[in-house]
């Protein structure tokens, strides 16, 4: 559990009270390779954090499947932003690869809030992160070419090339595979 509270430290500091009250709630979860762990993800009832492992988030549009993100290690999982009215997403979350994650239920995680304000604050700039993540994303998929949004793909996920299906790679990105073997042909 030490990587998860490291990755939470780097964030935001937390007095060791927190560290000892986070470390109380946490579990530790492995899930195999292609399992869909969380069915509806706003339904969640848990914040995950992937120790090892790939996962995806992918929901069913006319059809077809759609991979609309990607969660590697050191990466935080779930509905972020709980307080708000959402409605139902059609969002799945599958492992990619033999999983450990660190788990948190939401309530707790409530406990933790009204307890410790340095962990408040923690849950406030983790929310931020997803907030700024969703509308680069948005902005990525609106402003750069087919070509752009690759090169940045394998900047930013070097690893995940040769660890994800080119299938969920080109869904994420936008395009078919046909456009995404066409621009890796032109390295």
């Amino acid at each position: 559990m030490n990587i998860f509270i490291e990755y939470l430290t780097s964030i935001s500091k937390l007095s060791n009270s927190a560290i000892h009250y986070i470390n109380e709630y946490l579990s530790v979860e492995k899930i195999p390779k292609k399992q869909v762990f969380v069915q509806e993800l706003s339904a969640s009832k848990k914040l995950y954090f992937i120790k090892k492992g790939i996962v995806r988030a992918f929901f069913y549009n006319d059809g077809k499947e759609i991979t609309d993100w990607f969660g590697i290690e050191n990466m935080i999982i779930g509905a972020t932003v709980r307080n708000f009215p959402i409605k139902n997403t059609r969002h799945s979350i599958e492992t990619l690869e033999d999983t450990e994650l660190v788990s948190v239920s939401f309530n707790d995680l409530e406990k933790l809030y009204q307890k410790h304000h340095d962990i408040e604050r923690l849950g406030r700039l983790i929310a931020i992160n997803t907030i700024l993540f969703l509308q680069h994303k948005i902005d990525t998929q609106q402003l750069f070419s087919a070509k752009e949004r690759y090169d940045e793909f394998v900047y930013k996920y070097p690893n995940l090339i040769n660890r994800v299906p080119l299938g969920y790679i080109a869904s994420y990105l936008g395009m078919n595979q046909v456009t995404l073997s066409r621009i890796r042909n032109q390295y």
